[in-house]
């Protein structure tokens, strides 16, 4: 048996032992693009990445420029993985730029 077929083997058994709602997300994807065997990020690339340290420079100089550097944990965590997503090109939060510019233009709001 080739390497290729033991990993297809591999692959399909891993498949079949999943859940129903499981099978259908990777069904989605696409089962041909779905790597189950791809090693797991590592976290402290979220934290320190350049994209991050260069998310969290920005979101403290917004806060600090809006005058609402007092507000919540969850809303700076909110701003860092919209501006990390934005900075890595996260098609997520490139939909969510353009529908709040968007809604800005449609509501005749200047911000």
């Amino acid at each position: 048996m080739t390497d290729n077929q033991e990993y297809e083997l591999r692959k399909k058994a891993i498949f079949d032992g999943m859940a129903k709602r499981g099978q259908e997300r990777i069904l989605r994807i696409g089962y041909d693009n779905w790597e189950p065997f791809e090693e797991p990020k590592d976290p402290r690339e979220r934290i320190f990445g350049s994209a991050s340290l260069k998310a969290s420079a920005l979101v403290r100089e917004y806060l600090h420029e809006a005058g609402i550097a007092g507000e919540s944990t969850a809303v700076q965590k909110e701003l860092f993985d919209l501006c990390r997503g934005v900075l890595q090109s996260d098609r997520r939060a490139e939909i969510i730029v353009a529908f709040c510019a968007w809604l800005v233009k449609k509501s005749g709001r200047s911000s």
